[in-house]
This record gives C-alpha cells, structure tokens and sequence, in this order.
C-alpha cells in the first residue's frame, strides 16, 4: 500500500474513531443533564404533590370516615385540582395497598422498600409506550402513615435522544466523506515532494548526476532534500575523482608504456648492430654506451616507481629531528654537483625541532633542490633552502631563478610521468616521477607541498609539516 493511502486511511480512520466516540458522550452528556433536570422537578412535584393532598385532607375529609376512605377521598379532591396536568397518582397505605390509582400501572414495590419516612425517592421503568419515571414519598398521619407516588411520562426525552443520535450519524457520515476528500487532496500534497524525490532518485540511478531536488519548504521534507542533495553533490564529487582517478591510471600506464619503449627501443637498436654490422672500436663503444645509458635510465626508472609504491604504503616512524641539521647534510652532499654547474646552495634553517622520518624527508628536499638545479641549467647564481617556524608547524622553502613553470602546468607537476619540458628531462636523466614522489611522503607527513611560479624569474615551492607534538603525535 502507498504511503499517501496510509495517511489517508489512517487520518479518516482516527478521525471517524474521535469523532463518534466525542458525538456520542457529547450527546449523553446533554441528556444526563436534561434526565437529572425531569427527576429534580419529578422531586419537587411530588414535594408539591404532598402540600396538596395536606390541603385537601383539611377540607374534604371527615373524621368520622375510616383512615382508608378519607386517604381516597383527599387523593381524588386533589387530583381533580391537578386534571390539566399530564401527571399519574397513586396512593397506597402502610402495606403498601392501593387506596388511589390514576397511575393505571402496575404498583412496583421496589421503589417503595428503599423510601424512609420524611424522605424521597425516585426511578426510571420501562413502560409500553416508552419510559416513566416514579417518584415516591412518605405521608404521616398520627400514628399511621401513606405512600405518595407520582408517575412522569418521559418518552420525549429519550425520544429527543434517539433524535439527535440519528442527525448526528447523518452529519457524521456527510463530515467523513468531506473528510476524506481534504485528507485525500492533503495527502496527494504532502506526497508530492517525495514523488520529486523518488523521480530525482531514479534520473540518478540512470546516470544524470547533475539533477537535484527542489527544496521547497523549510520542513522535514525539505530538510529531507536538501540532505539527498548534500548526498547527490557527494556522490557526483566521488564519482567525479573515481573518473578522474581511471584517467590518471591509463595516463599512467600510457606514460609507463612510453618510457618503457624509448630505451628499449635504443637498445635493441644498438644492440642489433653490434651484433649484425662490423663496427669499428669507437662505434661500438658508442653503441654500447647508449646501451648502458639506457638500461641505468629503466634502472632509475624502477627504482623510482619503487620509492613511489613503498611511500604511499610503509608506516612512518616520525622522529624529533633538528631541521637545520638535516639542511646541513642536504647541503654538503649537493654542493660538489652545485660548484660544477656554477650555482652555490644558500641555506638558512631555523634550529628548531621537527616531527619527520628524516631519510623520506632528505628525499624530498633533494628532489626538489635538484629540480631547481635543472631549471638553473646554463646559468649561474644561487639556489636557496629556507626554513621557518610557522603557526601549528614548520616549512621549507625551496626557491630558484631558473626557467619557470606555466601557470596552466602548476596543477598538473606532480601527476607521474608528467614533465614540463620532457626533452630536457630525459637528457637529464628524469622519469617524472620525482614530484609525485615528493607528494605522497609530504602527505603521509600530513603536511601540504605547494608551487608558486613565474616563467623567466624562478619557482618557489613550500613544504609545511605540521606540528605533531601539538596534535598529539609527538614520538
């Protein structure tokens, strides 16, 4: 069953539940009320009953007549007083033996057992035509006594009951059927932002992950929106990295497969013509120096592919390390190649204390020094290996003056294989590996490498470490 027929059944349901159990109480409410109202009156007609039959004892009774016959005589004087009203008497004596009868009903002692002498009492009977209520009361006279009872036809009061029961039922019924048009009609609305949402759930499912939801209130139901919303954005920025992620692999792989076939196909070529051609002494040391070039380059390639899978997987065992010192031995292992090519390596570190694995982090420095070593080629000056104390961390910095990069290759530098000017990088023996590298050990640090280049005037390149001891990671 749809959840609007639910809402639907379930609201017509409770209301026709509250509805006829409210009418009904209601109604007997009104008619308690108008019951305790006839026997107040039924009460005090029989009090008014006892004044008259008082005042026609004092003046139609004679005291020579026995008790029986003045008893009769005085209950017929007044209830000829009385013959306008729709109201029955009977009198009986003591034992409880009728003297006076206009009542013309069967004499009900039951009633008459429960009633003291100075008190009242009363009860409803069912009669042919419909209800009755008797009251009795306690005559004295002397040393004897009479019960007084007077007999109301109240028919109409149920009658009015019954009445109003049937009109009520009529409402009721024409209420419930206007009730469930509304309840149909507010059921199909409130439904209607969660059909949009089914039908955005399914343009999803069939691939469009650019559909959303109209939120259109501020409700559960727009809340629910908004939220498959957030998810949807998620769930497209995902689906957008696992695309993005599948490029970079075939790019990978591309790029592995091209690196892979330029050295071997040098190889076989220099290869197939030492074997197969007469060379003098100095081609076939030239041939075989090609060779050996070559295979170092699948070496250095290899081991760079190895470095890359081993960062991204082994755990790190950080360490205080002082970052001045370890600038300090980067500098004197690079400063012969540095003195050859004509440049000189400033470094000014901090003596400050660092959380890092000092080996992965050498890695990085020197990678980077000795990009911008390449970048410098053919010119003199410096290169500079700054490092500072910064808020929640500390950073290097590693400037150079050299070539520059393109602000639209800045994004792409540490993707593998991918090389800004890839004639140079293979003549100095680079694979485009070596940022990727750099930025899978500078995360694993949880630190950030950014760039910051201008073509002609250099590239400054910023490693921040955060503070591991503040984070709770001190070790």
């Amino acid at each position: 069953m749809k959840f609007s027929w639910k809402i639907f059944f379930s609201t017509v349901l409770i209301t026709l539940a509250i509805f006829s159990v409210g009418g009904y109480l209601l109604i007997q409410a009104f008619f308690q009320s108008s019951y305790q109202r006839e026997v107040a009156n039924a009460l005090e007609e029989n009090q008014m009953l006892q004044y008259s039959f008082a005042a026609a004892w004092n003046t139609t009774v004679q005291n020579t007549d026995p008790l029986e016959v003045q008893a009769e005589q005085a209950a017929r004087a007044m209830s000829e007083q009385m013959s306008g009203k729709a109201l029955r008497i009977r009198l009986s004596d003591s034992g409880k033996r009728i003297l006076f009868d206009s009542a013309q009903a069967a004499p009900d002692s039951g009633l008459l057992d429960g009633i003291a002498p100075g008190k009242r009492g009363y009860m409803l009977r069912r009669s042919v035509e419909g209800y009755e209520l008797q009251t009795a009361s306690v005559i004295r006279l002397n040393q004897d006594f009479l019960y007084l009872e007077s007999i109301r036809d109240i028919s109409a009061l149920f009658d009015e009951r019954n009445a109003q029961y049937r009109i009520y039922r009529r409402w009721l019924l024409w209420l419930l059927l206007a009730q469930s048009f509304c309840c149909y009609v507010l059921a199909v609305w409130l439904m209607r932002p969660l059909r949009r949402l089914s039908r955005t759930t399914r343009r999803i499912a069939q691939g469009n992950l650019k559909v959303r939801a109209k939120v259109g209130s501020r409700d559960e139901l727009g809340a629910l929106a908004a939220d498959f919303n957030d998810m949807a954005d998620h769930l497209e920025e995902q689906f957008q990295e696992l695309n993005d992620m599948t490029r970079r692999q075939e790019e990978f792989i591309g790029s592995f497969a091209h690196e892979l076939k330029t050295p071997l196909t040098s190889m076989i070529g220099y290869a197939d013509m030492l074997r197969s051609q007469e060379m003098s002494q100095e081609e076939r040391f030239q041939a075989a120096n090609y060779i050996f070039k070559e295979g170092r380059r699948l070496e250095a390639l290899s081991l760079k592919l190895l470095e890359l899978l081993v960062a991204g997987h082994q755990e790190l065992q950080l360490l205080q390390v002082n970052a001045r010192w370890l600038a300090g031995e980067i500098q004197g292992v690079l400063q012969p190649s540095f003195r050859r090519q004509g440049l000189t390596l400033k470094v000014n570190v901090e003596d400050v204390t660092v959380s890092m694995e000092p080996d992965l982090m050498k890695t990085v420095l020197m990678n980077l020094i000795d990009n911008g070593r390449k970048a410098m080629e053919g010119q003199s000056g410096f290169l500079y290996l700054l490092g500072l104390r910064e808020e929640k961390g500390f950073s290097y910095y590693v400037r150079d003056t050299g070539k520059g990069i393109p602000e639209e290759e800045l994004k792409n530098i540490t993707d593998p294989f991918y090389m800004v000017d890839k004639s140079r990088a293979r003549q100095q023996g680079g694979a485009g590996l070596g940022l990727s590298i750099c930025q899978e050990i500078v995360a694993r640090h949880g630190g950030v490498m950014t760039f910051k280049s201008a073509v002609g005037k250099g590239t400054v390149v910023r490693v921040f470490l955060p503070d591991m001891a503040a984070d709770g990671g001190d070790q």
